[in-house]
């Protein structure tokens, strides 16, 4: 057992390691500031890496350093790089930050995009994860429910005269996941029908890909999803409490998957969305944040490589910025987490 403890310590260290590298995958030269983003940059990592020294293998410990350093690298953004607060890269980014840090939670800065925000990407990934989060939050309280249900009619320790059918405590509680594990899915189709489901975040639950991706459907791992055809129907669903979805696919009844890539659409940012200081927080801690001049020259740099694709996802807005769609298609909290997530969770 501490074998396997210390060899879980270690991977984790190394996963939050490699992390540490990762940032935002903003290029640089996009940002507002150029010079001040890199510097931020380096920073957050440099200390990033000397946090996870410190923790000696703790694997709490190295969660720790992690949520911190994503903070701190969302302050790098504030402060030097809020004409891309918008784009795919940082809503990825705001994902991955959801997926590695337990004690991660709204509001965050500039999540989810406004619908008609300038340079926002063409599929609003933070309204997906948004949906996401909040069907799990509505799926463990559906599970609470049941759970105390089966309390009451007990009555008391020792008294099971009037626990019912456990056949229909069962399906009560199959129900609850089968709904939230569908509000949560059924987003990323619904949100964004003509992007390709993986880009839009579909992964997050892990049901198409539980043996490679990581998710944010922690609840009964060993559930199986295929069995949800039956109990899955809009009316049952909101009647449990499942408020943020507006569809519920069954497993074998999703729309034809899109095929489109991650770009950003709706022109540039001219202004600190926020103003000029932002003031948020995670946990115990406040942050401020004062945001920098304009580099005129960046964003002319900017302009000239950045696709000027038009409107929505329900647009067909398929032209890729010069961030690269293919970048964000292997930049995604799928790809960057996934050794991280399975990990922590053991």
């Amino acid at each position: 057992m501490l074998a396997k403890f210390l060899l879980a310590s270690a991977a984790t260290l190394v996963a939050f390691s490699s992390l540490a590298n990762a940032q935002t995958n903003i290029t640089e030269k996009d940002c507002a500031s150029t010079s001040e983003y890199s510097k931020c940059n380096r920073d957050v990592a440099d200390k990033w890496s000397s946090c996870l020294r410190g923790c000696n293998g703790n694997g709490n410990c190295a969660v720790d350093c992690g949520c911190e350093s994503h903070q701190k690298y969302i302050n790098c953004m504030a402060e030097s790089c809020w004409n891309q607060v918008y784009s795919c890269k940082y809503q990825l980014f705001v994902q991955q930050y959801f997926a590695v840090c337990p004690s991660a939670k709204e509001p965050i800065p500039f999540w989810p995009p406004p619908d008609n925000a300038p340079n926002r990407c063409s599929c609003n990934i933070g309204k997906i994860t948004q949906t996401t989060l909040s069907s799990r939050d509505q799926q463990i309280k559906c599970m609470q429910n049941v759970t105390d249900k089966v309390n009451t009619d007990v009555g008391h320790i020792g008294d099971l005269s009037n626990l019912g059918n456990g056949l229909d405590i069962a399906n009560r509680a199959s129900d609850c996941a089968c709904c939230g594990a569908s509000a949560g899915i059924s987003a990323a189709w619904d949100i964004c029908p003509h992007t390709e489901p993986t880009l839009a975040g579909a992964d997050m639950w892990g049901v198409f890909f539980p043996s490679d991706l990581p998710n944010l459907y922690t609840s009964l791992p060993n559930w199986a999803w295929s069995s949800c055809d039956s109990t899955v129907e809009d009316k049952k669903c909101k009647d449990l409490g499942f408020t943020d979805a507006d569809k519920f696919y069954k497993p074998g009844d999703f729309p034809k998957n899109g095929t489109s890539t991650l770009c950003e659409v709706g022109g540039t940012v001219t202004a600190p969305p926020s103003g000029t200081v932002l003031t948020w927080s995670q946990t115990s801690t406040t942050y401020t944040v004062t945001a920098t001049g304009y580099d005129r020259k960046a964003v002319a740099s900017q302009s000239e490589h950045r696709a000027t694709a038009t409107g929505s996802d329900t647009a067909f807005a398929t032209q890729t910025a010069d961030s690269g769609a293919g970048a964000v298609r292997n930049g995604g909290a799928g790809a960057v987490v996934a050794a991280v997530f399975a990990v922590v969770m053991l």
